[in-house]
């Protein structure tokens, strides 16, 4: 056997970890316990509450919302998701989403039902184009988009609660991901999440079959309440976080154990140490040192010859973009709460910088950067895990940055005046 072989064999073996937005790992770790609730949630008769889930970024909230989607499926539910983006936060884009989505379900719910009363019933509110079951077919009537955001979302919502009672699956579920973004804003006259609330509230005051599930940044539970104050009966509030030593170690052992490669417990233990647990960058960690180092066992010597690019690629796939979202001003807010162990409140942010003014405005626009969240009364955090260190090491580069080039116009200066 050449020295080569056993390098060509690795490079053959399949990577498994799969880092990127949504996407399920080889190993669903730590998450057991939240998919046992959400069958029970499938289960409920009547309807206990809607589901609000928050996290961080890197948490798996997007992962999971999938994982329901396939559940419910396959346990007779009809299932649509949706990623919100910065065009919801106008309640009319939110309620033309959601006409979208009724439409969408709705045309499934008439083809499970095969007959033409649920067509009937429901195409009232659909666009207009021809809908054909088998050798029955309806013209839907175009319905009326003069009326307010909130009734367009409760019409919608109530034609397919009718149309998936005669349809006759267990339910329909809707799952909007970054729904942190719907939060109402009276000085622009925009209030996308209290028109959804009220639909939704409308809807389901008897025996519901359309259930939502919201989830976003942690500011998606202050958003809630501050929508309508009946916002925390109508929604079960579930946290999605980092995962325990345990889990996060299960998560990268158990798809080596039939990789056919290794990593040395040592390599495994700081992977799960620098990540915190969060399930995005265990993944991308474990992916990014399969991919650099050739060996067969990756030793403590391997990965620390890896991690400068590691987390060289790390910044450039996570953080800097959303960094340099930021104005220069918000960036060096950033900076400040970077030097701080956590959540930070404003008086002392107000000591790092005490000529800045305008503080309030610039941390609400932080907030909806999604960059950092409300933590407390008058606290705020960051919403990326990881992001403090990268604060810190970017801070650091740019500090030796303009050391070297003093220095250099030091070295010039002196050499202009010999």
């Amino acid at each position: 056997m050449t020295q080569a072989e056993p390098k060509a064999r690795t490079e053959q073996l399949a990577n498994p970890f799969r880092p990127g937005n949504g996407v399920v790992p080889p190993y669903l770790a730590g998450r057991d316990a939240m998919l046992n609730a959400f069958d029970e949630f499938l289960a409920e008769r009547p309807l206990h509450a809607n589901w609000a889930l928050t996290g961080l970024r890197g948490t798996g909230k997007t992962v999971l919302l999938g994982v329901f989607a396939a559940r419910a499926e396959h346990a007779g539910w009809l299932t649509l998701q949706r990623e919100l983006g910065e065009r919801h936060r106008d309640d009319e884009r939110l309620a033309e989403a959601l006409v979208e989505d009724a439409d969408a379900l709705l045309r499934r719910a008439s083809m499970l039902a095969g007959v033409g009363q649920a067509l009937e019933q429901g195409v009232r509110f659909l666009r207009p184009r021809r809908v054909t079951v088998g050798e029955v077919g309806y013209e839907p009537a175009y319905a009326e988009r003069s009326a307010a955001p909130a009734d367009q979302m409760r019409q919608a919502l109530s034609e397919l609660d009718v149309a998936a009672g005669d349809a006759r699956p267990r339910g329909v579920l809707l799952l909007y991901d970054e729904a942190h973004l719907l939060a109402d804003d009276r000085a622009r006259e925009r209030f996308p999440l209290s028109g959804l609330l009220a639909a939704l509230g409308a809807v389901q005051r008897a025996e519901p079959r359309v259930r939502v599930i919201l989830s976003g940044l942690p500011t998606l539970s202050l958003n809630l309440k501050r929508a309508r104050t009946y916002a925390e009966r109508m929604f079960r509030h579930l946290v999605v976080g980092n995962l325990e030593r345990g889990d996060a170690w299960d998560a990268l052992g158990i798809p080596l154990a039939t990789s056919g490669r290794r990593f040395a417990l040592s390599v495994v233990g700081d992977i799960v140490e620098q990540t915190g647990g969060y399930p995005y960058f265990l993944q991308f960690f474990a992916a990014y040192v399969w991919r650099s180092v050739s060996a067969n066992e990756v030793s403590l010597a391997d990965y620390r010859a890896v991690e400068p690019s590691l987390l060289h690629e790390l910044d450039l796939a996570f953080f800097d973009d959303r960094f340099e979202v930021a104005s220069p001003t918000e960036q060096r807010i950033l900076e400040a709460m970077a030097r701080e162990a956590g959540a930070i409140r404003l008086p002392r942010l107000r000591q790092h910088l005490p000529e800045q003014a305008g503080m309030d405005l610039l941390v609400r626009r932080l907030v909806e950067r999604g960059l950092i969240y409300r933590a407390g009364r008058g606290a705020y955090d960051f919403a990326l895990p990881l992001f403090r260190d990268y604060v810190r090491r970017r801070a650091k580069l740019t500090e030796l940055t303009r050391s070297v080039r003093s220095a250099a116009t030091g070295v010039d200066r002196a050499g202009d005046v010999q």
